[in-house]
């Protein structure tokens, strides 16, 4: 029986482009995976895993208090390239905290939102950029945001910001670590982040956002406390 001359001829393309394809794909994952190394030496007995996609997350104790933290790759954007988000959560009980969130430019594909898992929807202050969607726990949040406010304004200034949220669970920040490339995404599906790698210094600037949070919303419930 004769083979196709076509056949052997698209065996032989096709056999080094599906070697270069998984070679490729390999050094992709392979990249993702040191994203949050020199985050590393700011906890305490930290804790690295990588999800199925290789990104990593990190968590463990950073002083005293306990902190997550994650990259999260996100595909579902519209009109817009692949976007790596940095989750940065202080896991701690904020029992008299009424949960607040704030989301900056929503889609509705925010798979990753707390804001859009709150019901009761608030005005936004003035000093917050236009196009964001505040949500409380219940009514009750109307105080735990006027309470935030001003430094939440002040995070809010950074564009890359994408999330704030303050609940009785804790305190959580969200802002761009990267944006894909152009031609694997439009060409290939695939998210490559440049130069997307979270130093130390960048989470220790979220984590002074974090306690800022803190301190508001801890501190003006004390001065009710005794007023």
């Amino acid at each position: 029986m004769s083979i196709d001359p076509a056949f052997i001829f698209v065996a032989i393309i096709a056999g080094p482009l599906a070697w270069l394809a998984i070679r490729d794909h390999r050094k992709l994952r392979a990249s993702r995976m040191g994203l949050l190394d020199d985050c590393k030496r700011l906890f305490n007995r930290p804790v690295l895993t990588h999800g199925g996609d290789s990104f990593p997350s990190l968590s463990g104790d950073v002083g005293h208090h306990r902190v997550d933290v994650r990259l999260i790759s996100d595909t579902m954007t519209i009109r817009r390239l692949p976007q790596l988000w940095l989750q940065v959560t202080a896991l701690e009980r904020l029992p008299d905290v009424t949960g607040v969130a704030v989301l900056v430019r929503p889609s509705g594909y925010e798979f990753y939102s707390l804001t859009t898992g709150f019901n009761h929807v608030m005005d936004t202050p003035p000093s917050f950029p236009r196009e964001v969607l505040v949500r409380g726990e219940n009514p009750r949040a109307e105080r735990t945001l006027e309470m935030l406010t001003e430094p939440m304004a002040a995070i809010l200034s950074d564009p890359t910001v994408k999330e704030i949220a303050v609940t009785r669970q804790g305190l959580r920040v969200i802002r761009q670590a990267g944006e894909g490339r152009k031609g694997e995404y439009l060409l290939l599906r695939q998210a490559v982040f440049d130069e997307a790698a979270v130093t130390a210094t960048a989470l220790e600037a979220a984590l002074a956002e974090i306690d800022t949070l803190r301190r508001a919303a801890t501190t003006k419930k004390q001065e009710r406390t005794y007023a």
